[in-house]
């Protein structure tokens, strides 16, 4: 769910000349317009070209740093993110960041692309000297949380349990109770899915790891995206058998089921808010499946989990006073329909699993429009309505097209046919803070991200945004340069029936979905 708003990099809003060298004395949680932090000048980048390689392969297990547990850091501290390692370019030492030459301020596609998010920088540990072993692992486990819980895409509904799922029997939860060999054909065939699960988690992983950990020096091409894409696809689709849905009710190991135990337990004794978080979909979404995709976004790591609650409880508590701003005419001071005319997030028909199908076309967004009708500060609220109105009613239908549909998850397409350089400035980042924030409440909804009609420069606008998402969500991302490629796995994944007819379906058009 985290991409839902990063798009907004792609769109909001009109150039200004800001971010002075004075501004560099806000809070560290402010942006840092003009602080470029870079990676120990001593770390090797390794090269990927995709000509010469047609499958990246992690290595498994990485090699550990070599450095002295307990040894420092060159700049600064290093913190897990949102599964992902970052340097903080407001600690350390001043001599370590590095301002550009002349006029600080930016107003151009080429000072842009200096700019680091407030002050992180994403690299990958194996390859800085410096870093403890602590922190080489942090960066480890972010990439093997794919490899463990793989976010497969989908194309045909969910298949029923033998038994109903059901937490006053919790054994319903295990893939031992659920899946019983009754011969050595079925063993042979149980095995078959573990193996292409196994595989086809490890192509996700790669998939993260060749869009986010490209050299910085170099880069990744909107070209190398592509093929990276057409990777991805290739194994996803071969060979053609059915894989487990790891970290889903039906499908638990013992330990697993374990972690759920003491999780149910837990919510029932610390703050009342945290179990309100994760049962924020109660209306579509049963117990166990709530409790396992909180605990599949943190490996089963009940404390970690109870980490993500703590980022996310303030702003969910605030939106539940007001329940969630069902009238956004009196909450935005401006109706939905308005917002939407600007900002067109749509969601629209439902994918062949179930899921909510959500489009976003970026070369349509009015930045100067949304400033004009709302302030940053408001817009929160639109994401918080989206997610628990309209979202929630296309769970709803999902489970009318299916009744095993249980997921609570969106297949989301970003169009970016039309989007323009001059979309992408600093101001951006203000909208993207706001939808990050309301997403923390809901992991675990993205079930696979299309990027379709991707300019020839979008590869630098990536080099960005790589560094505000984390290896998870990034391995359930698809590029497409060209319209066709784009449409032909839109067809893939959702009916034409629930396409709209702007993409060649016979669903109706986005135009009438933004009405109601």
């Amino acid at each position: 769910g985290k991409l839902k708003c990063v798009s907004s990099l792609l769109s909001c809003v009109s150039s200004s000349r800001k971010n002075r060298r004075d501004d560099n004395n806000r809070n560290a949680g402010n942006f840092r317009g003009s602080v470029t932090c870079r990676p120990n000048p001593g770390g090797k980048a390794r090269n990927v070209n995709f000509a010469d390689e047609p499958k990246l392969k992690l290595d498994r297990p990485l090699s550990p740093p070599q450095s002295r547990p307990g040894d420092a850091v060159s700049v600064g501290s290093v913190t897990s993110g949102k599964s992902s390692v970052y340097f903080e370019a407001n600690e350390g030492d001043r001599k370590d960041w590095q301002l550009p030459d002349g006029d600080d301020s930016f107003h151009s596609l080429d000072s842009f692309g200096e700019l680091e998010i407030d002050g992180q920088y994403f690299f990958l540990a194996r390859d800085d000297p410096n870093l403890t072993r602590d922190d080489y692992n942090l960066a480890k486990d972010a990439l093997e949380g794919i490899h463990l819980y793989p976010p497969i895409p989908t194309t045909e509904p969910d298949p029923a349990l033998k038994s109903p799922v059901s937490l006053s029997n919790m054994q319903t939860l295990l893939h031992s109770y659920q899946h019983v060999p009754q011969s050595l054909e079925e063993k042979r065939q149980e095995d078959d899915e573990l193996a292409n699960t196994e595989k086809l988690g490890l192509a996700l992983e790669h998939q993260a790891e060749r869009l986010l950990l490209a050299p910085e020096n170099r880069g990744l091409t909107t070209s190398g995206m592509g093929i990276s894409t057409k990777l991805l696809l290739q194994d996803l689709k071969a060979p053609k058998i059915r894989v487990r849905e790891k970290g889903f009710p039906g499908e638990l190991t013992e330990k697993e089921l374990e972690a759920v135990t003491v999780f149910r337990s837990e919510l029932d004794k610390r703050d009342p808010v945290y179990k309100g978080i994760v049962q924020s979909f109660s209306v579509v979404e049963k117990e166990a499946y709530a409790l396992c995709r909180f605990l599949r976004a943190r490996k089963f790591d009940v404390e970690k989990v109870f980490e993500l609650l703590d980022e996310a409880k303030d702003a969910w508590a605030e939106a539940k006073k007001n329940n969630f701003y069902p009238d956004l005419e009196s909450s935005m001071g401006v109706s939905k329909a308005i917002f939407l005319s600007q900002y067109p997030a749509v969601m629209s028909g439902n994918a062949k699993n179930g899921c909510p199908v959500m489009y976003l076309r970026t070369g349509l967004i009015k930045p100067d429009g949304i400033k004009c009708i709302v302030s940053i500060d408001k817009v929160d609220k639109f994401f918080w309505n989206d997610t628990m109105y309209s979202f929630t009613a296309k769970l709803k239908d999902g489970r009318e097209q299916n009744p095993n549909f249980v997921r609570c998850e969106t297949l989301t397409i970003y169009d970016l046919k039309g989007v323009s350089r001059s979309q992408i400035n600093s101001d951006t980042f203000d909208m993207i803070k706001v939808g990050n924030g309301v997403m923390t409440s809901f992991p675990e909804t993205l079930h696979c991200l299309l990027i379709i009609n991707a300019p020839s420069w979008f590869g630098f606008v990536w080099a960005i945004v790589k560094k505000l998402i984390d290896p998870r969500t990034a391995s359930k991302i698809e590029v497409f340069t060209n319209a066709k490629s784009g449409l032909e796995r839109m067809n893939e994944l959702i009916d034409s029936s629930q396409i709209p007819s702007d993409y060649g379906g016979i669903g109706p058009a986005l135009a009438k979905a933004a009405g109601g």
